[in-house]
């Protein structure tokens, strides 16, 4: 014992924030070939709850694949709102994992557990497809001779146990009957229902000169860019909630507006507006936009009357290169000059 708590007392010293979780989790799970020190780092991870904590000592495993579900969420959440107000800089790497990362219950907070949850099922399931886990495999549940004359092979993703893991450990924290959780644990969900929304048929041809005499075909989890599209869409359509008690008391959440559909698990929702975030808010998880670029020829929200909040913009002159006179050369080739050039910058006052 003496030995492994040796190893692992340099370590305790990086779990300091969530960033620092994912890298020591990320790099040390990885390479570690030691159960009990494993084990170990789930116990001194200090942002996990008693939950999480009793997953990642029963999956150790699968943990770095949690940790790189987890910025595919948040990178995604950035790609996904780098033009607006609200651009997700604020968000840790850990996304949602360890702590409801905005304080109110909004649109944003919605697509940020749905991303995350989805972040670490697409993870888990493509890690699953190339071998990487011991507990889990390709599905094996398809197989056969279709009517189409086709035949099931290959390895089908297997986003049933990459979702079943992500739902332990994403919902390790949101075990409560608070509003917030309520929330927390639809949104989840929701963003877990996009990758079984959008698993595809992939097929692949066999036979003489490229003919298809022969064609096998699997079933294929969409990339991560397009998750993050289809959620995005859910974001903007996102169901309104407002707060109903119960005979016992006990507050719930229903639709603000009945003559809407009920939203499914499929669709996101919130019960608090979002604060416009034009101005520095640290409790509300707002940057403002002050020094933000923004697109003087755009009317749209990454324009500069709505994206500076109304405040005007500066204007800076700058000099970049670029290419410029491209040639096509036979054969295969283009050849550029590189040109400088002075642009206008406009950013946010």
């Amino acid at each position: 014992m003496r030995v492994i708590i040796t190893a692992i007392v340099p370590l305790i010293s990086l779990l300091v924030s969530s960033e620092a979780v994912w890298w020591t989790l990320g790099t040390q799970l990885s390479v570690s070939s030691d159960p009990a020190k494993k084990s170990m780092l789930c116990y001194v991870t200090r942002q996990f709850n008693s939950r999480q904590q009793e997953v990642c000592r029963k999956n150790p495993d699968l943990m770095e694949h949690v940790a790189h579900g987890a910025k595919y969420g948040v990178h995604e959440c950035r790609h996904q709102f780098r033009n607006r107000r609200w651009n997700c800089s604020t968000i840790r790497e850990s996304g949602s994992l360890f702590e409801s990362v905005l304080s109110k219950g909004c649109r944003e907070a919605a697509f940020v557990h749905a991303v995350t949850a989805a972040g670490v099922a697409h993870s888990v399931t493509d890690a699953c497809s190339k071998g990487r886990i011991e507990s889990c495999d390709c599905d094996r549940n398809l197989s056969g001779r279709s009517s189409k004359g086709w035949t099931w092979s290959g390895c089908n993703s297997n986003i049933k146990f990459g979702v079943w893991f992500s739902k332990q450990f994403t919902e390790a924290r949101e075990r409560g009957g608070d509003l917030r959780q309520i929330m927390n644990r639809h949104n989840s969900r929701a963003g877990r229902k996009a990758l079984e929304e959008l698993v595809w048929r992939k097929c692949k041809c066999h036979g003489l000169s490229g003919s298809c005499s022969m064609k096998t075909c699997w079933m294929q989890q969409a990339n991560f860019r397009q998750i993050g599209d289809h959620l995005k869409v859910k974001y903007d359509s996102a169901v309104e909630m407002t707060t109903k008690v119960n005979r016992r008391g006990k507050k719930r959440l229903k639709p603000k507006y009945s003559h809407f559909k009920k939203p499914s698990d499929k669709d996101l929702i919130y019960f608090e507006t979002s604060p416009n975030y034009c101005d520095k808010n640290v409790t509300v998880g707002s940057l403002g936009t002050s020094g933000r670029q923004c697109n003087y020829t755009s009317n749209g929200i990454d324009g500069c009357e709505l994206l500076c909040c109304g405040r005007g913009h500066n204007i800076q002159q700058a000099k970049i290169t670029r290419n410029c006179n491209c040639v096509f050369k036979w054969c295969c080739e283009v050849k550029c000059e590189r040109c400088k050039e002075v642009v206008n910058i406009y950013t946010c006052k």
